[in-house]
């Protein structure tokens, strides 16, 4: 149920699920399997490899669908590893059909994989210079730079599990990854000819140089922007090469082209850590955004990544209603053009109503109020005496008997005027 809760929710992310479907089933090697019902299947088996890369792929780019329809454009994008795929579709530079069919490759290749022992990776909450240590004498790989205070490591798992114990009993965080693959180490480099052969030969790739509707895409892979757009060659190092991802960020956060929002789009937030801890090391006040989150609420974190978006961007949330998919509002012209222009009266208020809301004067102990609607030139007065209301009224006896003063007649005619 990768995806099940956006697809269900949102017309348009199906539908470009489904588009994504129909090219994968047209392509050398098609697939046994449909993506929209993996996304939407209970317990996806999305650590396979030929599975997870164009699932998780494919979300993210039914997601960059459905915020594009919304008018989000980015000023700059940055990728993690195979989200690199998506961001350059963010970007402007390929297409959402040959980057499914990228992410579909990069997944075959990866399966046919052989390793001498078995692999695996590792995230260990440590930077690039205090794993150094740990890592002599063994022959494991720094795979990914997330941030200052984050790395994952790629090799032989019999390798990982002592260095694991080791970081984990000097207080750091370290867990191994539900990976059965050495993705950007040596290790995968056996299966790089094969990938190179299958993107060259069964993908089409555009031949145009980067224009100004493009947007700027920080490579995780080079550390530097793109200046193209990627071909064979540069997917081929994207998968073998350690993930730059914190120096990328960091240029997003401080560099000449900061930007003041970080938006993930993903199955969920696991940049949220890296991100964080990379504009804290910068000082920086860049807001973080997700669009998705694990758990039950995923709707609710899509909903409240537009509505953050739509505090300080103008975008449309049609593409967010349920129903909305491609329909447009019917627009009412008879309102008034700003919601602060009162200078026509639809309320048609009673005399009564207006003479109690604008009286002039208070309740009178003994007058009590002015009648609603009887005109000030000829004004009634209406009160209801009550010795418990007025306990002064008591102290006027004749006998045993309490009677109004005739001063009170009096005073009555001098307030009334």
């Amino acid at each position: 149920m990768l995806g099940r809760g956006s697809l269900k929710h949102s017309p348009l992310a199906a539908h470009t699920i489904q588009h994504l479907d129909g090219i994968l089933q047209d392509a050398h090697d098609a697939p046994s399997w449909s993506l929209y019902e993996e996304l939407t299947a209970d317990g996806a088996q999305v650590q396979r490899p030929e599975l997870s890369q164009p699932l998780v792929t494919a979300l993210q780019l039914a997601l960059l669908a459905l915020f594009q329809a919304s008018n989000v454009v980015p000023q700059a994008v940055i990728g993690h590893s195979s989200g690199e795929i998506a961001a350059a579709v963010a970007a402007g530079y390929i297409t959402p059909e040959p980057a499914i069919l990228i992410a579909y490759y990069r997944g075959k290749a990866t399966l046919e994989a052989v390793y001498q022992a078995l692999v695996g990776m590792m995230a260990v909450g440590l930077g690039p210079d205090q794993v150094l240590s740990y890592l002599e004498g063994s022959t494991i790989e720094i795979a990914c730079i997330n941030s200052p205070q984050s790395a994952i490591f790629s090799g032989i798992k019999s390798e990982l599990v002592p260095i694991e114990e080791r970081i984990k009993n000097d207080g750091y965080f370290a867990r191994l990854l539900h990976v059965d693959a050495a993705y950007h180490s040596h290790h995968i480099k056996s299966v790089a000819g094969r990938y190179e052969d299958l993107l060259r030969q069964h993908v089409e790739w555009q031949k145009h140089s980067k224009n100004k509707k493009q947007s700027l895409m920080a490579s995780s892979t080079t550390g530097k922007a793109l200046e193209t757009p990627p071909g064979p060659a540069y997917w081929l190092a994207n998968m073998v090469s350690p993930v730059i991802f914190s120096q990328a960020a960091h240029e997003l956060t401080t560099g000449p082209e900061a930007v003041d929002c970080l938006f993930e789009i993903g199955p969920s937030d696991a940049l949220s850590g890296p991100i964080n801890q990379t504009k804290n090391a910068a000082s920086s006040s860049v807001k973080y955004v997700s669009a998705c989150k694990r758990g039950p609420n995923a709707i609710s974190a899509l909903l409240h990544a537009a509505g953050t978006l739509f505090m300080g961007y103008l975008i449309s949330l049609t593409a967010f209603n349920h129903e909305g998919g491609n329909t447009h509002p019917a627009f009412v012209s008879d309102l008034p053009n700003y919601q602060w222009n009162h200078s026509v009266k639809y309320w048609h208020e009673s005399e009564s109503s207006h003479d109690w809301r604008f009286r002039k004067f208070p309740y009178h102990d003994l007058l009590g109020s002015k009648i609603l609607s009887s005109p000030w030139t000829n004004p009634t007065w209406k009160n209801v005496l009550r010795l418990s209301d007025i306990t002064w009224l008591r102290d006027h006896l004749l006998g045993d008997s309490v009677i109004f003063p005739a001063a009170g007649y009096i005073a009555m005619a001098i307030e009334a005027i």
